[in-house]
This record gives C-alpha cells, sequence and structure tokens, in this order.
C-alpha cells in the first residue's frame, strides 16, 4: 500500500521540486536553459510511474508553474512574442503529455508482458525438453534423434552403451555415416571387410530417404536389433533400436514347432501341403513336371511290439536322416504319420523319380540299425507317381502314390512301385 502511494506521489513531488528550484535559481540571477521542458519531463515521468491520474496533476502543477516562469519570458520560449500563445502551447503540451507517456507505458507494458511470456514459454519449453532428454536416456532401448542434415541431435544412454560410442564422439554432433561407420570399425555387425563401405551407403540411403518399415538388424554378438525409422515434420529423423533376441528366438522356435516335425527335424504334413501346393501350381501354370514318393517302414508295428516304442522311435528317426541325407536341396521331404514319409522331386519324371526310389531303397536297406548290440534288418516300401494334366490337385497325386505304395506291399514289400500315367492306363485298358 504504501509503495502504491509513493509512485502517486512522486511524479507531482517531482514537479513540484522542480518549479521551485527553478523560482529559487531564477532569484538568485541563475539562468536555467529551458525549463518548461524540464517541467515537462517531471510530468512524463510522473505518468510513467504512477499513470494518467499523477500525470495530469503534475501537468496542472506544470501549468501553473509555467504561468510564473512566463512572466521573464527570456528563459522559455524567447522566440515567441505573444505570451498568451506560449502559455496555451505550455498548457497544450502539460496535458498531451501525459497522454503521450501512458500509452508509451501501455506499449512498453505490452513488450515487457510479450517478451514474459515468450521468455516463460522458452523456459517452460526447454524444462520440458530437458525432462524428455532424461526420460529417454533412461529407457533401456536406442533412441537416436537427427536433424535435417543428418546430423546427431541427441544420442541417448542406451544408445552409446549399444554401439560403444565414446562421449566426445556423441558430444560431437557427428552425422550418421559418421556413427554408422564408427559402429562398423567397432565390429558391431559380423560383415567382412570388402563389403562394409556398400552396408553403411545402404543403411544412410534407408534413412535419408525416410523408410519407416521395422527392420532386423543381426549383431556380431549375436544380438538382434529392432531398428526403426520415423521421418520428422522438420526433416529430421528418428531412429529407434530395440533388443528383440528373445521375441526372434522364440518367433523361430515357434515357427519351428509349427512346420517341423518334433521326433524327426523334418517338415510336418501340413507345412508340406504348403510347400506342395506351391509346386502344384508352377506345374499347373508353365507345365514344370514334378514327382512324388511316398514310403513308409516295413513291419513296423512288429519292430514297436518286439523292441517297444522308443526303439520303433529311434527307426523312424534313422530312416528320416537316411532320406535326408539322400534327398536334392529342391526336394522336399516330410513325415506325414507314423511310419509314413513323402517326398516330393521337382523338375522330375516318373521314370528318374523310380530309379532315386530305389537307390533311396537300397540305402535303407544297407544302413545298420544295431539296438542292444543287436543289429535289425530295416527295409522300406515306396510307391511313385507324376503329376499329370487331368489331376485336380495335390490330393490326386499322392493318391496315385499312395496306390503304388499299396502294391509295393501287396507285391511283397521291401520294393518300389509306380503308378502308370494315366493317360497310358486308359489306353491299355481300352486295348
Amino acid at each position: 500500500m504504501q509503495a502504491a502511494y509513493k509512485r502517486i506521489a512522486v511524479g507531482p513531488l517531482a514537479t513540484i521540486a522542480v518549479a521551485v528550484g527553478v523560482w529559487l535559481l531564477d532569484r538568485q540571477g541563475f539562468v536555467v536553459p529551458a525549463p518548461g521542458i524540464l517541467l515537462l519531463a517531471t510530468v512524463a515521468y510522473a505518468t510513467w510511474v504512477g499513470g494518467l491520474g499523477p500525470g495530469y496533476l503534475s501537468a496542472a502543477i506544470c501549468a501553473a508553474a509555467g504561468f510564473l516562469l512566463l512572466s521573464v519570458p527570456e528563459q522559455f520560449l524567447a522566440s515567441m512574442s505573444d505570451r498568451a500563445l506560449r502559455l496555451a502551447f505550455l498548457a497544450g503540451l502539460a496535458l498531451a503529455t501525459p497522454l503521450v507517456a501512458f500509452a508509451l507505458r501501455v506499449r512498453a507494458g505490452r513488450l515487457l508482458d510479450a517478451e514474459r511470456r515468450t521468455r516463460e514459454r522458452v523456459e517452460t519449453a526447454s524444462h520440458e525438453l530437458l525432462i524428455l532428454q532424461a526420460a529417454l536416456d533412461n529407457v533401456d532401448y536406442g533412441v537416436l534423434l537427427l536433424d535435417e542434415n543428418m546430423r546427431a541431435r541427441f544420442i541417448n544412454r542406451a544408445s552409446r552403451q549399444l554401439w560403444n560410442m565414446p562421449d566426445a564422439l556423441a558430444a560431437s554432433r557427428p552425422s550418421f555415416t559418421e556413427l554408422m561407420r564408427h559402429a562398423c570399425d567397432s565390429g558391431a555387425f559380423a560383415l567382412p571387410a570388402d563389403k562394409l563401405d556398400a552396408y553403411v551407403e545402404w543403411r544412410v540411403a534407408l534413412v535419408r530417404g525416410g523408410y519407416e518399415a521395422p527392420m532386423d538388424l543381426q549383431l556380431a554378438n549375436g544380438k538382434i536389433l529392432r531398428f526403426q525409422c520415423k521421418a520428422l515434420p522438420a526433416g529430421g529423423r528418428f531412429l529407434s533400436y530395440t533388443e528383440v533376441t528373445d521375441l526372434v528366438r522364440n518367433a523361430e522356435r515357434l515357427e519351428r514347432l509349427a512346420t517341423t516335425d518334433e521326433m524327426t527335424g523334418i517338415c510336418n504334413r501340413r507345412h508340406f501341403l504348403t510347400l506342395a501346393e506351391t509346386e502344384w501350381r508352377r506345374f499347373r501354370d508353365d507345365g514344370a513336371p514334378f514327382a512324388l514318393l511316398i514310403l513308409d517302414v516295413d513291419l513296423f508295428k512288429s519292430i514297436n511290439d518286439r523292441f517297444g516304442h522308443n526303439v520303433g522311435d529311434a527307426v523312424i528317426r534313422s530312416v528320416a536322416a537316411i532320406c535326408q541325407r539322400e534327398k536334392r536341396d529342391a526336394d522336399i521331404l516330410a513325415r506325414i504319420g507314423g511310419e509314413e514319409f513323402v517326398l516330393l522331386l521337382p523338375q522330375t519324371r516318373r521314370d528318374e523319380a523310380v530309379g532315386f526310389a530305389e537307390k533311396l531303397r537300397q540305402r535303407v536297406e544297407a544302413e545298420p540299425f544295431v539296438h542292444d548290440g543287436e543289429s535289425l534288418r530295416l527295409t522300406i516300401s515306396i510307391g511313385v507317381a507324376e503329376a499329370e494334366a487331368g489331376m485336380a490337385g495335390i490330393g490326386d497325386i499322392m493318391k496315385r502314390a499312395d496306390q503304388a505304395l499299396y502294391d509295393a506291399k501287396r507285391g511283397g514289400r521291401n520294393r518300389v512301385e509306380s503308378r502308370p500315367r494315366q493317360a497310358a492306363a486308359s489306353k491299355a485298358a481300352a486295348a
């Protein structure tokens, strides 16, 4: 309250003090240059400090003091000859000065408020940025923020640890190219030396182009990182690196469980049918030939009954291993149930498939299988069929091969049988 009264009174008191001072000096014979300007300055000061009320009070005091001072014309606006005009001019200036000063004060206040708000926004943004940086420094995945020139603006602690990055390098705002070269030079990626430059160029091009699809990176230490790039509105890039080793390994394990026969490690029936459908479409669309073998272990039930299921499982694994060893890389081997297997041979005609089946049969027969010191003689029967234009799908060729397998069983086992092509069989029947 006292401070408010001081702001109101200080201007008028200053005007009075200046007027009295000028009057005293004048009586002593001292000439004060431009006393009216001094009085108007006090009016402006009163308005600036206290507002319009004190300003107009100071203006009234200024006008009264001017009237007295004009009794000596030489001391104020001496170039004017008419005293009344000079008094009116001084009064007008005295009344106008508070308005001008108040307007300037309001404008200055607004500018100060705007500057204060701007400063507060900057301080708030800086505080929020510090909080965000602190938060990102404590997450367990790597974060890298690039500006529009692909230079690092922020590298969190996880990223620095992930790439064994010295603090000096992180603080130097390196380019993404420099960061990639540091990672390669530190042996982070299991790549030959002659491929590192091409790899760096490829990764830099992806980031610069804003490629946003997630990408899994295999590190030299066996870890797998999921890398993702997000383009920012200002042209920068937000890069994240998340370790997904366990996730990928579990996904691979689940995929193996879904596509692999657990006992033998080869394809299961479901996965085989999926792969076989692809081969069937090639045959249907392009005429690419393929043959199919279905085989099973002879007298398998007696082996199980005599030696137990553990030995029966070992027999199945042994036959699967022989087939896996003898087949070509492009061939598709699967266990489709019990002791029964199927083998698809791409780009193979029936006669070639029969020759391969006979070779496979001989390998199984010649392979020693010993249990508790006792050698068991294993044999297999095989049915062979070839894809034909009249068939409706993979089910038809499997049915044909299964019929040939039945012929092999009925013919005495340990043999290969093949059903003739449907067209040839029809001609023979007609004859």
